[in-house]
């Protein structure tokens, strides 16, 4: 099979600001609400909100543009990052669950997330999926071809494994004729 690279959709940045949005709007109420009576505490309560918000709205669109996905036969690879740069790469062989989740405002935009997970995972990160490949469109798609290559995986191993026993045992019954 092919290598599948593909992008999150457009629709995440809209996803993203619109949470960043909400929790702005929470912490910039109790300013507007002081700014009329302190003006000059309302004004140093604001001023970082709206910086931060600011630097907030500009960073969406740097990891959005960080994003990068690839599906191939033999792994997941999830790229990220927009100060620190961080390549994940799961094989296919060790995915045991493929699961899709969505929320309400994910499910609002048409988006949503898969996870890949392997059961090797352990410590405190046990219950986090290896692979999360964020603000997807096409997520039954996405979620089938990762299971669809996995299995795949798994069943050449096999074979591979199957192969390499028969071939030692062959080697071995080599060795006893020769005796």
């Amino acid at each position: 099979m092919e290598k599948l690279v593909f992008l999150p959709d457009e629709k995440m940045k809209d996803y993203y600001r619109l949470i960043a949005g909400i929790i702005y709007l929470i912490l910039f109420v109790p300013g507007i609400i002081i700014l009329p009576f302190y003006p000059v505490a309302g004004i140093i309560y604001l001023t970082p909100i709206v910086i931060i918000a600011l630097f907030t709205f500009y960073w969406i669109s740097l990891f959005y543009k960080s994003l990068k996905y690839t599906v191939t036969d033999e792994h997941v690879i999830v790229n990220m990052g927009v100060w620190w740069k961080k390549e994940t790469i799961v094989p296919m062989e060790m995915i045991t669950n493929i699961d899709k989740t969505q929320n309400p405002f994910e499910r609002r935009y048409g988006i949503g997330k898969i996870h890949a997970q392997t059961a090797g995972a352990g410590g405190p990160q046990a219950a986090k999926a290896e692979a999360v490949v964020l603000g997807i469109k096409n997520m039954d798609e996405i979620k089938n071809e990762i299971a669809i290559r996995a299995k795949k995986s798994k069943v050449s191993k096999k074979t591979r494994t199957e192969e390499e026993i028969l071939t030692e045992i062959l080697k071995v019954l080599k060795e006893i004729l020769k005796k």
